[in-house]
């Protein structure tokens, strides 16, 4: 098929950015020799020396002495640092990392301080690892200590990360700067050079300077301070312990503290801004009492002086470890008892007990590498709990524990989730490490272990494990081996506490009688991922127990459930009781099956007493039941917790399908009397989620029933509750939460009480203190109307308690008025009134509302760019921001507007988790709901009969929506923190850990409301930030992918409904510097690839090589195998589809088909009946195959000789497919017939089989029908497998009225007449076996003119008035026929040819077998057409002709190869015409392609030729540059590399090898390969697949020196945003040719280039070389700055010492090195001196073009000046070639080119000669009323000048309505649309749309043409988003046209405010287009465009 592409050059640019690929963890002793690929530029001739991404271990820092001077006002700071370092192997090198620093200086000294160089050393960097690297010329002898001193500054960093600044404003409006660190986990490196990886410990010397109202603050305290000079004084701190790089701290500022003392001496502080220091003494008190305690619980005194405490400002996280100085979001450490509830009293707690725990775990003992994190947060997590239990046991913190379990299973039950240690290279996998899995579930195996072992050996061997790794790194099995009480050989004592190693694995433990290895056992908790599922069975006296991986989203049915099943086992501690005692049994499970003797006497039994154990557990058979019956009459036999863990696992069973959901809400029926507040608050909180979730979906009678439900069950419980704060801390809560819930549900006295509340406060001026329990949900009563949301913001802007403001901002959020929720989002992303750190929590806020829903997710796809650059990429910020928005989602319309969100940033998103986190709980979430929500409905209906509640009053419409309390049942990631306070839950945001979030997250143990499953979900509590489980900003990184996704619902716990939730928005967890995001390691890439090869292949195996079953041999033993059944969707019916994918199965496979069919042209209907003769390969129920847009009438089957009989269709439309199922198997080898009767409507696109129309001679319209089925079309014209690879034979009859004649791919064999007066034409049934989109009909009044040719008739068809404009058609079909029948060695295959022109064709041509239909401009031309015209029409034909061989005759397999048919037709479209036409010079054009091939193949939005295809859109979008040009261009550079005739012998063995066969891309190259291949000559595949597989294509770079030639390759990629460079390879063909033979055939030479790097001896002689010559090879070249100036003093010399393509190649190649930023444009200008000497056309056309399209975009940005520059530039140049033009006929094609291309540009420009010229011509054609002919070629220039005058356009317009030229009509439309008056340029868009006057398939023209245009192209993009759904009507998709429109109405933006609006345009459409590539290349260009302009800007200045 033939694609009418408009062709358009962008220009692009983009920085180089060296980078390395990541290398393993594994170290060398010394440095590896450098390779280039892995070694940026350096120092002059100096190479970086090291290609990994963790440091070398040979040498190790010491001790730093650190001087740091930050100006708090320039806001910079400078620094020196001398490292003491051990050398212990002799190297030159020394290799640390720097990110961001400039270092100014850097010298190596002896031990005695001696200079071992009296120069300044040389510094390289290596940005991409964030490494420097220091050269001595003088060796570092092995053993040695040195002294490395640098000297650096940077700017104080604008983010969270690194030397950071903040700011405050006072209560005067002053606002005051102050510089902290954040250094978790590798941003150390961006204050200072250093060893930033955690076993480089080191000791610390800190200097700071500052000036006198400020202080200094760091790990130790200050031993001096002195005076520098005046005003400028330095503080010298104490020489600190060993510690590791991300531990250091400092702060400038000037806070005021408290300070008290422990009962050891450490001196404690809290430090806060001074307006805030009255808020710090709870936090003092809990720092003395939680540092008194640890001291005592591990045994061992906090080693340092001090212990800081500060508050900081701007702190995204929740808190941070650093030694001796911890700091703090302002929420998490200071507390305002006025304000700040009992949640945010425990939140303040938990996040202390946390940060201080570190300074053991952590700081004293840190984890050897970042794989083991867990052993810092994890203990750090568990800590928490103990801690605050034993300090503060009124906070009940062990009820949270459960939520921090539940939330970790929550993330450990998808298939996503990872080992508790897992490998962790590069910065983005240690960032990713702070997540759910180290924080919580860590805790959880920690607390399961403690139980295990008892508290008193537990606590035993975690204070040996301190003691003995003090100071220094430990792994898992130190801690298992302390635990175990063992020692190493070398340590071994004997007596009590330590024995030998080699007995630990028998004497670890004694268990139930048996020696345990504790090892074994902890290994399978940490070092596999997944949480296990006990499964209970009752039999007789015994316990029948099996485990299995728990998954939510895999049902047993599922294929994959046994692959990730398979070797999954753990050592499970198991404790259980029974109704026949009180007694916790024990039993370790390390079998998949076992039993337990329970006694026939046991009534009930409980497993997983407290849920000590992490897993769930599942009672069969009746044990759901006998539990149910237990807690309705007698709940307390069970503990609260048991009771809480029944209804968690209860709910995540449901989720998992294990558990039907009505028993589960039979479960919990007996809250109605619990009295606990957590039991209570789980069960509430997964009806609250369910609540939301219909809410949200708009089910109003669940919704109504549900409300009504909640509010009568549960009204004792919300009677109960008193307006106050008092109580204990869990009555609290429970008043918080169920106080926040009834109001949402609209109970009356709940709003009443609330709305009075809120009067009462605003009276008082805001200055009532209300209850700090209630006040979230008074102020979320009050935001509801204008006076209460305004007085709120003001409060929140003067406020000065962060958790009041975090409340109003809360309350804020959750009001009804869009308008309002808009504007809260502008103040967020302002970060002025609401600071940036709070954005991300607002964002979440908002999307918890059920009107700011959408608001949120619309914003976030808008503002998508500005978010990324505040929180860059991979923050936790931004990973919450996408779970958060999207958690909620629970349709599939949902999930497919997230799936087109991301697809449309897939740049990004391609590096983030967060997305495939989202997109699994929206799955998850969408699967829930199908399974679930009819069984809600009837559990309902029967509770609304059981209690009379079915007409009870109660309000229908919510008073409020605060989007606080999300218990979404979306919002999956919520379990993560439990229920814990709101304050703890955002800060969840926590720190660097997550811990206290998790907390939060959805404990069942603190009342908060869990989702429907409590275990992701972590429901906040809606006036608490959920404890965030510890403290970690990266917490929420894992868990907010669950939480912020599907809520309960798949696994969503309670989500505090209200600010918990923002916290969701802080994770807690520590997250890496989001700055720190590198690529994974080169070994894993190739692993990961190899493993999803494998995959693939097996999937390919299984589905799609039927017939087939792998021998050693190939493929001659028949595959008898059953394809794999996947789950089913549901049919249109509702009864379960039978097939589930986008390729159908393989069973079926057709033969032939009889097709009947009865178009009604006054009606645009048409019926058909289908006869399919089918031969079933595989045992199989079902057939299915495609059908779209069809209403089948009747259906019948008919197997073997038996009977036909009726059967019901089922279908299903997204995919198309259309199935047949069956009782009785079909059996392999069986033969049956499908007959389908159908009718349908005439597609009024132009796809299918369509309707079009025209007007004859005596203006009537006339209408026609034809058919286009390339490539997923015929299943909308008749019941198909429209797939390639299911070849059959057709027979077809049409019947006809009288006057219109039939067409289909085979000649005619009868008509008969039928009685309804219409004809019936029965075609031959076909002689060959093709492909559906292969088949064609056409019904039309159409006349034709014929010859014989070969034995085969060629016609050539159109309608009536344009006969005579189909002869030159006739004659080039007929000649090319006879060349191919010749050239392939393979005769036409059929007995006729049609080539038929239809007024309504959307492509250039489509060439179906015998039936080729065309546009009417790609196949008419009149004889006094022009020769550029005849070009036109002949290379069209010549491509579809091309086909009947490639693509007909041979077809791909499938689509993912579809460059065989179009790569192929296109190549053999320009051979074919330069052998049989050669006075038509299309190697010009074949050249232009060629680069525009190269242009679009360098940006990253391209792909490989032969690339996987897997949806419709990616079909579509198959049909682009790259399989038509690209694949064209790698041929002839293929043909161009083999030795003569081996092209043409190779592909006529594919033809005679493949004749009426399917193929992939390899068949080709074998088939070339056995052609001939001498000794010498390489593998055609082995070659080609290079250029196949990779997308791009290299840059070679040359350079000569003395005769030896280098040459080396490169991906040659433009990218805007530093992407590395892809480490590809090709084997080049590389040409040249130098100067002393230059431009003959003969004088090229050939070396083929398969390495990075190769060279080349020539003669010494050898000025230049030019590579590939004319052009022929598909690459790029570089000559380095001498090559580039000989060969332009070459051209300067003598224009004719290259040939014309070469001198057009260098011409190309130089614009797009200058693009790539490799040559300055001044090497361009200089270049283009020569050109005034230039007489050819290929590079003057070249040339033109590229100034040409420069000069657009700078016209479109307005710059007024450089555009006038820039126009006397191009005339200056090309002004007297303009000039010399002729305007009267010319027959030489090269010339009308370069005329054609001159003159446009020239009137263009209002050069004054083309004007003239133009407009004389002009007039004498109008003058001659249209009966003088203006020369084809001059025809645009002419017109487009005439269209410029209101005039000459409204002229033209009627020359428009009546000229019967096709290409003069269309040069008619291109100047129409070329008007600079806007009224005129509104009007043709239209008329284009409408489709009357003007034919829509020309409406790519139209907006193409006026989006060139200065005055049309802001006209047509605004024109385009209007009426995007209009255009995707008519033009499918990713169809090339949707392509084309894409392109030419952004491809000449170049400014951010044009990038965001086309980002946030695309992002909106969801599945209407947001995923197609073509929008991806759009975003790319406008970035390469942004990028050009400004890098070039200044040189254009200077030079112009």
């Amino acid at each position: 098929m033939v694609l009418v592409r408009l062709l358009a050059l962008s220009v692009f640019c983009s920085a180089v950015i060296w980078s390395q690929p990541t290398q393993s963890p594994r170290q060398a002793s010394s440095l590896p020799h450098p390779t280039e690929d892995a070694s940026p530029p350096g120092a002059g001739s100096l190479s970086f020396p090291w290609s990994r991404l963790r440091l070398p271990r040979y040498i190790t820092p010491l001790h730093y002495d650190l001087l740091l001077h930050p100006n708090l006002t320039a806001l910079r700071f400078t620094g020196s640092v001398q490292i003491q370092i051990h050398v212990q192997n002799n190297t030159n090198w020394v290799v640390l990392h720097s990110k961001g620093l400039q270092i100014s200086k850097a010298t190596v000294l002896d031990q005695n301080l001696a200079h071992l160089s009296d120069q300044v050393l040389p510094v390289l960097h290596n940005p991409a690892h964030e490494q420097a690297a220091i050269f001595s010329p003088r060796v570092l002898v092995g053993g040695q200590k040195y002294f490395l001193y640098i000297e650096f500054g940077a700017e104080l960093a604008e983010g969270f990360y690194g030397f950071y600044r903040s700011t405050y404003r006072t209560s005067t409006g002053e606002t005051r700067t102050l510089a902290s660190t954040h250094f978790e986990p590798t941003s150390a490196r961006m204050a200072f050079p250093c060893f930033d990886e955690p076993s480089f410990k080191a000791n610390y010397s800190i200097r700071i300077r500052r000036s006198p109202v400020h202080i200094a603050l760091s790990n130790m305290p200050i031993e001096k301070t002195v005076e520098v000079s005046e005003g400028l004084l330095e503080d010298q701190f104490a020489v600190s312990v060993k510690m590791s790089t991300y531990l250091v701290a400092f702060v400038i500022c000037d806070f005021k503290s408290v300070t008290a003392t422990t009962s050891s001496g450490v001196q404690v502080s809290i430090y806060a801004s001074p307006e805030k220091w009255q808020q710090t003494h709870y936090a003092l008190d809990v720092a003395v009492k939680m540092l008194d305690f640890y001291e005592k619980y591990f045994n061992i005194f906090y080693p340092l002086p001090k212990q800081d405490l500060i508050a900081i400002p701007d702190f995204q996280s929740g808190a941070m470890e650093n030694w001796g100085l911890t700091t703090y979001r302002e929420t998490s450490l200071l507390y305002d008892p006025l304000t700040s509830s009992s949640t945010d009293k425990l939140w303040v707690t938990m996040v202390i007990g946390h940060e201080l725990a570190h300074q053991w775990f952590g700081n004293l003992v840190t984890m050897e590498w970042w794989n083991d994190i867990w052993l810092n947060e994890g203990f750090a997590r568990y800590m928490e709990y103990i801690s605050v239990e034993a300090t503060y046991p009124e906070f009940r913190v062990e009820d949270y524990l459960l939520g921090t379990c539940f939330a970790a299973v929550g993330r450990d039950s998808l298939n996503s989730s990872r080992p508790i240690s897992s490998p962790a290279e590069s910065p983005t996998q240690i960032k990713e490490m702070f997540d759910t899995v180290s924080y919580n579930k860590g805790a959880c195996v920690l607390h399961m272990l403690r139980h295990f072992l008892t508290d008193e050996v537990f606590q035993s061997g975690i204070v040996r494990y301190l003691r003995k790794y003090s100071y220094g790194n430990a792994k898992n099995q130190d801690l298992w081996d302390s635990l175990a009480n063992t020692c190493s050989e070398e340590d071994f004592t004997s007596g009590s506490h330590c024995y030998s190693s080699s007995q630990a694995s028998k004497n670890a433990y004694l268990f139930a009688g048996e020696h345990l290895d504790l090892t074994a056992m902890m290994n399978t908790w940490t070092l596999q991922k997944g949480v296990p599922l006990v499964t209970v069975t009752r039999k007789g006296s015994r316990l029948l127990l099996r485990q299995e991986r728990f998954l939510k989203t895999i049902l047993p049915s599922d294929p994959l459930w046994p692959t990730l099943q398979k070797g999954y086992l753990w050592q499970i501690p198991l404790t259980y009781k029974t109704d026949t005692s009180s007694v916790v049994q024990r039993h370790l499970m390390s079998t998949h099956t076992d039993s337990v003797h329970v006694g026939e006497e046991v009534g009930w039994v409980k497993v997983n007493t407290d849920m000590a154990g992490y897993y769930l557990v599942h009672y069969e058979g009746s044990g759901w039941d006998e539990l149910t019956k237990l807690l309705r009459e007698n709940h307390t036999a069970l503990s609260y917790r048991d009771r809480t863990h029944l209804i968690h696992n209860a709910f995540q069973l449901v989720t998992a399908g294990k558990l039907s959901l009505d028993k589960a809400l039979d479960l919990i029926g007996y809250l109605s009397m619990e009295t606990h507040t957590v039991p209570l608050l789980e069960g509430l909180g997964y009806l609250e989620a369910f609540y939301r979730m219909v809410e949200k979906r708009n089910v109003p009678d669940i919704t109504h029933k549900l409300r009504k439900y909640i509010l009568r069950f549960f009204s004792n419980v919300i009677n109960q509750q008193t307006w106050s704060d008092h109580g204990s801390v869990s009555e609290r809560r429970l008043r918080s939460e169920v106080l926040s819930l009834a109001c949402h549900l609209d109970d009356p006295p709940c709003v009443q009480r609330a709305n009075q509340s809120f009067r009462d406060w605003l009276d008082s001026n805001a200055t009532l203190n209300l209850p700090t329990d209630v006040a979230e949900t008074v102020f979320s009563v009050g935001a509801q109307d204008e006076h209460g949301w305004a007085s709120l913001l003001h409060t929140y802007t003067i406020s000065f308690s962060e958790t009041h403001k975090d409340k109003i901002l809360s309350a804020l959020a959750s009001s009804r008025d869009i308008n309002k929720l808009h504007r809260l989002l502008e103040l967020g992303l302002e970060g002025e009134v609401i600071r940036s750190q709070d954005l991300s929590s607002l964002i979440l806020m908002v999307a918890r509302n059920p009107r700011g829903h959408h608001l949120a997710w619309n914003y976030v796809k808008k503002n998508w760019g500005s978010l990324v650059y505040k929180f860059q990429l991979g923050s936790f910020c931004i990973r919450n921001i996408i779970i958060g928005t999207t958690g909620q989602f629970s349709s599939p319309e949902d999930l497919t507007e997230v799936k087109l969100f991301f697809q449309s940033i897939k740049e990004q998103a391609s590096q983030l988790t967060a997305t495939q986190i989202a997109l699994d709980n929206v799955q998850k979430n969408v699967l829930w709901v199908q399974r679930n929500l009819e069984t809600l409905r009837n559990w309902l209906n029967e509770q609304m009969k059981l209690v009379g509640l079915a007409y009870y009053g109660v309000s229908e419409t919510p008073a409020i929506s605060p989007p606080f309390r999300n218990m979404d049942p979306f919002d999956s990631n919520n379990s993560e923190r439990a229920n814990l306070p709101r304050n703890m839950i955002e800060n969840s945001m926590f720190e660097e850990e997550p811990d206290v979030v998790d907390l939060a997250k959805d404990s069942t143990a603190f009342p908060t409301f869990p989702a429907l499953d409590p275990d992701e979900v972590v429901y906040e509590p809606r006036s608490s930030r959920l404890l965030v489980r510890g403290l970690g900003e990266n917490e929420l990184d894992e868990e907010e992918e669950d939480y912020e996704s599907s809520a309960r619902l798949l696994g969503m716990s309670f989500m505090n409904r209200s600010s918990a939730h923002r916290a969701s928005s802080s994770p807690y967890i520590r997250q890496a510097p989001p700055s720190s995001c590198s690529r994974p390691s080169a070994r894993t890439m190739v692993v990961c690839v190899l493993f999803l090869v494998i995959v693939a292949s097996m999937t390919m195996v299984l589905y799609f090589l039927p017939g087939c079953t792998f021998t050693k041999t190939g493929c001659p033993k028949p595959n008898n195998t059953t394809p794999i059944e996947p789950l089913n969707p549901n049919s249109t019916s509702g009864e379960p589809f039978p097939w589930n994918e986008f390729r159908l199965p393989a069973s079926v496979r057709p033969l032939e088909y009889h097709l009947t069919l009865n178009p009604d042209l006054k009606n645009m209907t048409f019926t058909g009946c289908t006869v399919i003769t089918m031969s079933v390969l595989h045992n199989t129920k079902r057939i299915v195959l495609h059908g779209a847009e069809l209403n089948i009438t009747k259906a019948t089957f008919q197997l073997g000789d038996g009977k036909p009989s009726d059967v019901t269709v089922l279908e299903y439309k997204p995919r198309q497919q259309i199935a047949i199922k069956f009782s009785d198997e079909l059996k392999a080898g069986q033969h049956c017939v499908l007959t389908l009767n159908y009718s349908a409507n005439l597609s009024h696109t132009y796809d299918g089989f369509y309707n079009s129309s025209y007007i004859d001679k005596d203006g009537n319209k006339r209408v026609l029908a034809a058919t286009q089925f390339e490539p997923l079309a015929a299943r909308k014209a008749f019941p198909c497998f429209d797939e390639p690879a299911f070849k059959a034979s057709f027979l077809v009859k049409i019947s006809r009225e009288s006057g219109y004649i039939a067409l289909s791919n085979m000649p005619k064999a009868k008509t008969t007449p039928l009685s309804n007066g219409l004809l019936l034409d029965e075609f031959e049934k076909s002689s060959v076996k093709m492909s559906t989109y292969l088949v064609a009909f056409v019904v039309a009044n159409f006349t034709y003119v014929s010859r014989n040719v070969s034995n085969t008739l060629v016609s050539v068809y159109s309608v009536p008035e344009k006969k005579e404009h189909t002869f030159y058609a006739l004659d080039t079909a007929s000649k090319l026929l006879q060349y191919y029948n010749t050239f392939f060695d393979v005769k036409y295959s059929l007995s006729k040819l049609d080539l038929v022109a239809i007024p309504d064709f959307l492509a250039g041509a489509m060439e179906n077998w015998g039936l080729i239909t065309f546009r009417e401009t790609s196949l008419l031309v009149g004889n006094q057409s022009s020769p550029l015209e005849k070009q036109l029409v002949a290379s069209v034909v010549a491509h579809e002709l091309a086909h009947q061989w490639f693509g007909n005759l041979v077809t791909m397999r499938w689509w993912n190869d579809l460059w065989l048919n179009e790569g192929f037709a296109t190549y053999m479209q320009y051979t074919s015409l330069q052998s049989e036409f050669p006075q038509l010079d299309i190697g010009n054009l074949f050249l232009a392609v060629r680069f525009g091939a190269l242009a679009k193949d360098a940006l990253n939005s391209s792909h490989a030729v032969s690339v996987q295809v897997n949806t419709s859109e990616q079909v579509a979008e198959m049909f682009d540059f790259v399989s038509y040009e690209k694949g064209a261009s790698i041929l002839l550079m293929l043909n161009s590399s083999l030795p003569r005739e081996q092209f043409r012998k190779g592909i006529i063995e594919y033809l005679n090898r493949f004749n009426g066969s399917n193929t992939v891309t390899d068949d080709l190259w074998n088939s070339l390969t056995q052609a001939e291949v001498p000794p010498q000559h390489q593998s055609v595949a082995e070659m080609m697949r290079t250029w196949t597989l990779e997308k791009g294509f290299p840059l070679v770079t040359v350079s000569v020196n003395k005769g030896l030639v280098t040459f080396t390759q490169e991906h040659f990629l433009l990218t805007a945003d530093n992407t590395t460079h892809p480490s590809s390879l090709w084997h080049i063909p590389v040409t040249y040719v130098n100067d002393s033979c230059s431009s003959a055939p003969e004088c090229r030479q050939f070396f083929t280039l398969k390495t990075k790097s190769d060279t080349l001896k020539l003669a010494d002689h050898v000025k230049w070389l030019k590579l590939n010559y004319k052009n022929t090879g598909f690459y790029i070249v570089h000559y380095g700055d001498e090559g580039w100036l000989a060969l332009t003093s070459a051209l300067t010399n003598n224009v004719n010492v290259l040939t014309c393509e070469d001198r057009a190649s260098l011409i190309h190649n130089i614009f797009a090195l200058s693009r790539l930023g490799r040559v300055s444009f001044n090497q361009v200008f200089n270049l283009l001196k020569y050109i005034t000497k230039e007489t050819e056309t290929a590079p003057l056309t070249q040339a033109l073009l590229q100034l040409n399209t420069i000069y657009r975009l700078l016209d479109k940005r307005q710059e007024q000046i450089l555009v006038a520059r820039m126009r006397s530039y191009i005339l200056d140049h090309f002004g007297a070639l303009m000039d010399n033009q002729t305007w009267g006929e010319e027959e030489s094609v090269s010339k009308q080119e370069l005329r054609s291309a001159l003159l446009e540009v020239a009137c263009s420009l209002d050069r004054q000669n083309c004007i003239q010229h133009a407009q004389t011509l002009y007039k004498q054609y109008t003058d001659s009323n249209g009966t003088m002919q203006i020369p084809g070629d001059l025809q645009r220039a002419v017109f487009s000048v005439a269209a410029q005058s209101e005039e000459g356009w409204l002229t033209l317009l009627q020359a428009y309505r009546h000229t019967t030229f096709d290409a003069e009509k269309r040069n008619i439309l291109h100047a129409l649309a070329s008007t600079q008056d806007t009224k005129h340029i509104v009007w043709i868009l239209r008329a284009g749309l409408e489709g009357e006057l003007i034919q829509t398939q020309e409406l790519p023209l139209v907006i193409s043409t006026v989006s060139d245009g200065f005055a049309g192209h802001l006209f047509a993009w605004d024109f385009v988003q209007e009426n995007w759904d209009r255009l995707i009507e008519k033009f499918p998709v990713g169809s090339f046209v949707i392509q084309s429109i894409i392109k030419s109405t952004t491809s000449q933006f170049s400014t951010q405010a044009h990038l965001d609006q086309v980002q946030g345009f695309f992002s909106s459409l969801k599945e209407r287009g947001s995923q197609m590539r073509s929008v991806q290349e759009a975003l790319e260009t406008i970035r390469l465009n942004q990028r050009w302009m400004d890098t070039n800007l200044p040189t254009l200045r200077e030079w112009l």
